[in-house]
């Protein structure tokens, strides 16, 4: 009988709590293991001195991405994007996955003024099957950008289910809705574990 893994919800980018100027999400992630499902809002606050007349984010081309929020419009730029060198080129969003993400522009009605919140909302099936990799050892590795399944859920930064905006590090708060018994792992400090 094959064990339940916990789910793992990481993002695997530099995160930071107490620095200021920081893009933050507050996200509340629902995940549905046999249909390799997730659905999720991301509250996002994006700090004065980030905010642009052009707003920017990358998201793994699995998911679609609405806004919650009145006068902000998510706008698709480029679709199935394949990236390359993560960090290398920031500016044509080149990066290290073997997936692809889309592009969104972030469109507000009115000009944003201060720290700019606005919530967005993310669902999709996300399903990378592992794969074996290290041959030339005795044991192989195995490994995949991103997986939703019931035998164990990863999502980290490789599978760019959160907006990426830039390489600026960010915060967050994850609050997880999981079936049955199942946990979940990321970084930070855990405030509250329900079962």
């Amino acid at each position: 009988m094959i064990k339940k893994l916990a789910l793992i919800l990481m993002l695997s980018i530099s995160v930071v709590f107490a620095q200021q100027n920081t893009i933050n999400h507050n996200i509340t992630a629902k995940v549905d293991p046999l249909n390799h499902y997730i659905e999720a809002t991301d509250t996002i606050t994006i700090p004065e001195d980030q905010v642009d007349k052009a707003i920017y984010f990358l998201l793994v081309s699995d998911l679609t991405v609405t806004s919650e929020t009145p006068g902000v419009i998510i706008r698709l730029d480029k679709s199935r994007i394949k990236g390359k060198d993560f960090g290398m080129d920031v500016e044509d969003f080149s990066l290290s996955s073997s997936i692809t993400q889309n592009k969104y522009k972030v469109v507000f009605k009115n000009k944003p003024e201060g720290d700019t919140v606005f919530t967005i909302r993310i669902k999709g099936e996300i399903y990378y099957k592992i794969k074996q990799s290290g041959q030339e050892y005795a044991r192989g590795f195995s490994q995949t950008p991103g997986i939703i399944c019931e035998k164990g859920v990863y999502l980290g930064g490789s599978t760019y289910w959160v907006p990426w905006f830039n390489n600026k590090l960010i915060s967050f708060k994850l609050t997880t809705i999981l079936p049955g018994k199942w946990n979940s792992v990321s970084q930070g400090k855990r405030i509250r574990n329900e079962i």
